[in-house]
């Protein structure tokens, strides 16, 4: 009899043993298809977020380039404009298919916020160009600067464009998870 309990517990050892070994097997299988996933999980997040950081560095190159053409035509004269047949008005305009291109891109991307952004420069752009053709149109034979025929109205224009710049990049920037900390973007015209 002795030989028999000796026998059963041997095998009970034997099963609870590989009962034992088989259930941290499929613990440890089971953590490492989970390290696996939360793996691919960061990989996907990080790929999402460098597609955006793309998207939104594009955004913030052209609107550095609109800017400056946008410059160019705000410092000319009425009569330099008309001279040039209107080249360097029709350079700043073409940005405005260039930005809302790269601002559909952003709106997609998201987030909200940073996408109405985007449509809201758009917008302002396009508002600003208008003003300055208002401008052209209006004083014809100046010899003065845009900048210095500007209406109070038009001049608002161009500041709503001109500001909305750096709250765009700061919105990037948080929607990049990045600090914010340095001190607060001066909107600048170029």
């Amino acid at each position: 009899m002795s030989q028999l309990m000796a026998a059963v517990v041997g095998a009970a050892g034997a099963l609870g043993g590989v009962v034992v070994a088989g259930t941290y097997s499929l613990a440890q299988a089971r953590r490492n298809s989970l390290d696996r996933e939360l793996d691919r999980l960061e990989q996907r997040r990080s790929a999402d977020r460098e597609a955006r950081r793309d998207v939104y560095s594009q955004m913030v190159s052209t609107l550095r380039h609109a800017s400056a053409a946008y410059e160019a035509v705000y410092q000319s004269s009425p009569v330099d404009l008309r001279r040039n047949d209107n080249e360097l008005l029709a350079r700043a305009k073409a940005f405005v298919d260039e930005i809302e291109q790269v601002a559909n891109l952003v709106m997609l991307a998201g987030p909200p916020l940073l996408a109405g952004e985007a449509e809201d420069l758009i917008s302002h752009y396009g508002d600003a160009l208008r003003a300055a053709e208002d401008i052209v149109n209006e004083n014809p034979e100046a010899t003065a600067g845009l900048s210095r025929l500007a209406t109070p109205r038009q001049e608002t224009f161009d500041a709503c464009f001109v500001a909305k710049r750096p709250g765009f990049i700061s919105l990037a920037r948080e929607a990049l998870g990045g600090d914010n900390e340095s001190s607060p973007a001066r909107p600048t015209r170029h």
